[in-house]
């Protein structure tokens, strides 16, 4: 009868440590809520991350404003749902159309602000005209990038409408769950 006990204490223990491991897996397992993901790459950001960022985006703005269309989107990436790629020659085309029908004659940073690995904001606002000293401004257009980070390298992409944006009033808050990682 002692060996019974005793075989029974043991299922019953080993049956309690793997039910606490399991509760380990499952924890691990489960998606990581926005909110935490947005900390997670927070933390791991550094000032030469945005400065590398706004390096690339000047550079970009600075062809655009000189009149240099083609290479200046020959540096633009898309967020394809979550595959980073170049643009695709009909992506390229109407970029093209757009800053040869506005071209850039100046432009304004506005903001750039870090969400996760695959989702940012980097805004600037586009004008095609210089205004004179007495002139009221002129309307720009916004033009936004989605800096992409992935293996320590930047990428600019453009945003599209399906990607979130701190500009874009959202139901989903920090509970939601955080976007798959963004790979090539």
């Amino acid at each position: 009868m002692n060996k019974v006990i005793k075989l029974i204490l043991l299922v019953s223990v080993v049956g309690c440590l793997a039910s606490c491991g399991g509760e380990k897996a499952k924890e691990a397992a489960r998606p990581k809520s926005l909110g935490d993901a947005k900390a997670e790459f927070a933390a791991t950001l550094t000032a030469a991350d945005t400065s590398a960022v706004k390096t690339q985006a000047t550079r970009c703005m600075e062809l655009l404003k000189a009149d240099s269309v083609e290479q200046a989107i020959d540096m633009l990436y898309t967020v394809d749902g979550t595959k980073l790629r170049k643009l695709s020659d009909e992506e390229k085309a109407n970029m093209k159309k757009r800053f040869t029908r506005f071209p850039v004659v100046d432009y304004a940073f506005e903001y750039l602000a870090f969400a996760t690995q695959g989702n940012n904001d980097m805004k600037y606002t586009t004008y095609s005209r210089l205004r004179a000293a007495d002139e009221r401004p002129s309307k720009g257009v916004s033009l936004m990038f989605n800096p992409v980070r992935i293996d320590g390298q930047w990428y600019l992409a453009i945003k599209t409408a399906g990607q979130g944006s701190k500009e874009i009033k959202t139901l989903a808050g920090d509970r939601a769950f955080a976007p798959a990682e963004v790979t090539f």
